[in-house]
């Protein structure tokens, strides 16, 4: 499953922008809002490693080469919620006239390549909350059209994309680093404090203790 993490590219890194590292390579497919979208090519490896694995799982309810499309069918509408949510930010961004380099979409969800941090905390807080505030709006819809829709194959997909985007919404609010939760966390700290480093650092160690919490769990 996607994790819709998001990353936003700040003034920190300008100096590394004339070096591509191997994982910011990727293919163009679209250029939603004249925004360019990447697909990393590891991307189309794990989808049909994700296709495969639900088509088994429907192997009890769908017959034949049928669960293959409906399985491939899921995995590129989920992708396509992440790619969504990565628009909200982006757009968002622009509105405020922060330049977006790109989206790209890799296996885990997805990056929305922003150049500068914003200047202020109220932008910095509506940048970085509307892309779990998208995915939850995708979610309530999801859930509304359950009520009407038909038990089958329709219905099914649509019950499990929202819960997918839920779920992502939810688990991006986190409020730590480098999760969107985290980034509106900095921006409250940073309208109090009148300190975006002091912010910075604070909501980074918040995202330390939720990835401990998180192990915590998992392990134990």
């Amino acid at each position: 499953m996607a994790s819709g993490q998001e990353q936003q590219s700040d003034g920190r890194d300008q100096g590394n922008r004339g070096q591509a590292s191997p994982a910011q390579h990727g293919i163009i497919v679209a250029r939603p809002f004249g925004i360019p979208v990447f697909v990393s090519p590891y991307w189309f490896i794990i989808a049909a490693v994700f296709s495969v694995i639900y088509a088994n799982d429907l192997s009890s309810t769908i017959s034949g080469n049928t669960r293959y499309v409906v399985a491939a069918t899921f995995v590129v509408l989920l992708y396509l919620s992440v790619l969504v949510h990565e628009l909200a930010h982006s757009v968002v961004a622009r509105s405020y006239g922060l330049p977006v380099r790109r989206i790209l979409l890799h296996p885990l969800g997805g990056v929305s390549e922003i150049e500068r941090e914003a200047p202020t905390p109220g932008r910095e807080f509506a940048v970085a909350g509307a892309g779990p505030g998208l995915s939850l709006v995708l979610g309530a819809v999801g859930w509304g059209l359950s009520q009407v829709a038909p038990y089958g194959i329709t219905g099914a997909l649509i019950r499990q994309l929202m819960v997918a985007n839920i779920i992502v919404g939810l688990f991006n609010l986190l409020p730590g680093l480098p999760l969107d939760g985290g980034r509106m966390l900095r921006a409250v700290i940073w309208k109090l404090t009148k300190r975006p480093t002091t912010a910075t650092i604070a909501a980074a160690w918040v995202g330390r203790g939720l990835a401990l919490a998180l192990l915590a769990v998992l392990f134990f």
